[in-house]
């Protein structure tokens, strides 16, 4: 069953798709619909120069795509010194959103990064996704979150510590139909 915290791995047969193996972490999960943030798809548009008032702490200095939902609304996602603060969004796993509405205090962040768009599902769409199979759940680690690894080289990583037969998917092909 999936909750908020928890990840969302695309399933390899998600080919020609916006999602083609991306990790997604869940901030909200619940009859009213779901939202999260891809995690694994950065661009080459540097934090320095998109939103340089967040640059120092952001790791890396890069922009990451969050989903194709509201593309060029910024979403930061930040790890507070104290893990017990209550001046974020969606805390889960040591990290949650910084509320942009108001003026940001950077000051008890450890490190943050800066997402345009966001994933979202309306009631009932993403559990029916589910039961389709179109994603694998998997419970988050701190090292998924501020990961370095791009793209598919993350999702196979969180893919083998599954275990089982799980783990590999890792190694299903991008076209299995050439094969």
């Amino acid at each position: 069953m999936l909750r908020a915290g928890d990840l969302l791995l695309a399933s390899p047969g998600m080919h020609d798709s916006i999602f083609d193996r991306t990790i997604i972490h869940v901030f909200d999960h619940g009859p009213h619909g779901s939202m999260g943030l891809v995690l694994n798809r950065p661009t080459p548009i540097t934090v320095s120069a998109a939103l340089p008032q967040f640059a120092e702490l952001a790791q890396p200095d890069l922009l990451y795509v969050g989903g194709p939902v509201e593309e060029g609304t910024a979403l930061v996602l930040v790890e507070p010194v104290d893990p017990a603060t209550d001046t974020l969004h969606h805390l889960h796993n040591g990290v949650g959103l910084l509320d942009l509405s108001e003026e940001a205090p950077l000051d008890g962040i450890q490190r943050l990064r800066v997402y345009t768009g966001y994933t979202g599902w309306g009631p009932g769409q993403l559990d029916a996704e589910m039961e389709r199979g179109a994603w694998i759940t998997a419970p988050c680690e701190p090292d998924d979150i501020w990961t370095r690894d791009r793209g598919e080289q993350a999702w196979a990583t969180v893919l083998r510590r599954q275990g089982g037969l799980t783990s590999f998917l890792r190694d299903y092909p991008d076209q299995p139909w050439l094969n």
